[in-house]
């Protein structure tokens, strides 16, 4: 009954919310369901057992590993659910990952668990709500816990077999439309690689050397067919963009002449923007309908929306620390108020940019260090002194690339023979020996690998030898 009274409140409503489906799913028209991996793998969610521990900060991908408390449960529900294995391993070469847009877009047990990507709520069409993160959550820890209990076994092979077709799928859902998911999805892959290092790091010795080169030459190569060192195929979300227009119309579409209408401008951008409580949402409001005095047309706003989306889109696709990046965004010179609605609608692109960058790193530095971990196996454990002497055999040399280089050069690599190395990190201090491999981070400058962060803002990103793998090790981390 709320919803109803809702979609009375607000005209035009449920007509605009089936329209921004039906725009978020135009993607997917020519895609068959056997190409598309979302579907598939939530459907394989769908008949795992329940996890011995809720899957959320204490129990997740990132914590899990033999050592923990608990890790014999951990490892039984991971053996209990072969399925889902399956079901990585077909979908992990799909086309896309294929999460059609509204419950109506998938199949209905998917929408009755509450794993589709809800659009709207009645009142706020840019109420989106992304069911499916939980599942891939959770698939994340199974994956997690599979390579490990296969590595504990001594199947190094199968663990890296679950562990890429997971990550090939999380590469799939990079590729959704909405920024949010592009985020999630990233984020998510990152972390995958770096618990993939910290596996390689935990069963360094068992490495088989061919097997490692088949994993950097072909295996993490290849994460989707189409990438290469820089990622150029990974797509700029544009979903929001779609879902903006939708909100703008119904927002600046005057009832008579030419004037906005101020109690529906209000009443539509109030309701996509208003904090808890009816005093937040009268005082949101009320400050809509002084700015829709002032506000841009509809005709105004969507070339302003538009000319936002194309900066980003061209920003995206050359290279990073051109002149064109060293220039302020459309979206940072748009006039605050003439334009109130679209910056309060639009979130800004830099973290999927951010976020980029990172994945690049991620994936550029794993590769490289199943190579590294492929040469220490193969000459009596010992580490090359030049990364030249891996080129080839062990992994590309293409790979060796430093998104965060302005001279768009290699990873930086350093042998440490038999020093140890300080390293200040967000889980403590932690040594490193043997040798090291890392990217120079968000602020472009070298700093030797000293201070290292996850996302790359503060300090390097440190690549080689894994964080979280040492940082167990020296107690640091439970």
């Amino acid at each position: 009954m709320l919803a109803v009274a809702l979609w009375v409140a607000v005209p035009g409503a449920v007509a605009d919310d089936a329209a921004v489906a039906r725009a978020l799913n135009n993607q997917f028209k020519d895609v068959t369901q056997k190409n598309r991996s979302g579907p598939a793998v939530l459907a394989a969610y769908l008949t795992m057992t329940p996890p011995p521990f809720e899957v959320g900060e204490g129990f997740n991908q990132g914590t899990i590993w033999p050592k923990m408390d608990g890790w014999a449960k951990v490892a039984e529900w991971a053996k209990a659910n072969e399925a889902m294995e399956k079901a990585l391993v077909d979908a992990q070469f799909g086309l896309v990952f294929g999460l059609g847009y509204g419950t109506s877009a998938v199949d209905p047990a998917i929408a009755k668990a509450g794993l589709a990507i809800e659009i709207g709520d009645g009142a706020d069409i840019a109420r989106i709500r992304y069911g499916y993160f939980k599942a891939i959550r959770a698939i994340g820890a199974y994956a997690t816990a599979e390579m490990y209990r296969r590595g504990e076994a001594g199947d190094i092979e199968g663990a890296f077999r679950v562990g890429i077709a997971y990550a090939r799928v999380l590469r799939q859902a990079c590729e959704q439309s909405m920024l949010e998911e592009k985020l999630f999805a990233l984020e998510n892959l990152a972390e995958a690689l770096s618990i993939h290092r910290d596996f390689m790091w935990v069963y360094l010795k068992g490495l088989g050397v061919d097997l490692m080169k088949k994993v950097a030459l072909k295996e993490y190569s290849f994460l989707r067919p189409s990438d290469n060192e820089r990622m150029r195929r990974l797509q700029m979300p544009e979903g929001d963009r779609i879902v903006t227009e939708a909100v703008l119309r119904q927002a600046l579409s005057p009832k008579t002449g030419s004037t906005i209408d101020s109690e529906n401008f209000a009443l539509v951008v109030g309701s996509q923007d208003s904090g808890e409580g009816a005093l937040q949402r009268f005082n949101t409001q009320e400050m809509w309908r002084r700015v829709s005095q002032v506000h841009g047309s509809l005709e105004a706003s969507d070339d302003k929306l538009l000319n936002v989306y194309d900066d980003w889109w061209r920003r995206w696709r050359v290279r990073p620390y051109t002149a064109l990046h060293q220039t302020p965004t459309e979206f940072a010179r748009a006039n605050p108020i003439k334009y109130a609605a679209v910056l309060a609608m639009v979130r800004d692109m830099e973290r999927a940019f951010a976020w980029r960058n990172v994945l690049i790193a991620e994936v550029n530095g794993t590769i490289m260090s199943a190579g590294l971990c492929g040469y220490y196996n193969e000459f009596k454990q010992t580490w090359p002194k030049d990364r030249e002497r891996a080129y080839a055999v062990f992994f590309q040399k293409r790979f060796d690339f430093d998104p965060y280089d302005k001279e768009y050069g290699r990873l930086q690599y350093r042998s440490l023979g038999t020093e140890r190395q300080a390293i200040e990190t967000p889980l403590g201090r932690i040594w490193a020996s043997g040798c090291m491999v890392w990217a120079m981070g968000a602020d472009n400058d070298d700093d030797q690998g000293l201070e290292t962060s996850n996302d790359a803002a503060v300090g390097d990103l440190l690549i080689w030898p894994p964080v979280r793998a040492l940082a167990r090790e020296e107690g640091e981390l439970k």
